[in-house]
């Protein structure tokens, strides 16, 4: 796992453009950066990740309406809760609406 952050190119945009190039990258709200893991299904490809970031940092470059993000990230935002008995009450509720759904 590896994350990485910038002053020059918008990380959360760059995962967007990322993503339409078939990599997943998580988006984080503070500092605004990304992550992602590199598994045995795609450490042989790193090459490609390696080639797909330069070739995304160029059209950043050149089209700055590429370096700007649309969305939030939202990874990392429970860190954020003040109130942890809300935050586990919430993960509580969460969890038994997802293994509800296995029955």
């Amino acid at each position: 796992m590896f994350a990485f952050t910038s002053n020059t190119v918008n990380c959360i945009a760059m995962a967007e453009l990322l993503g339409k190039r078939n990599w997943t990258v998580n988006k984080l709200q503070r500092p605004q950066s990304a992550h992602m893991v590199m598994t045995e299904a795609t450490a042989a490809n790193w090459r490609d990740f390696v080639n797909a970031v330069k070739e995304c940092v160029k059209l950043m470059k050149a089209d700055p309406k590429l370096n700007v993000n649309h969305e939030t990230a939202l990874y990392g935002m429970t860190g954020m809760i003040p109130d942890k008995q809300f935050l586990r009450k919430f993960v509580c509720v969460h969890q038994a609406a997802m293994l509800d759904t296995l029955e």
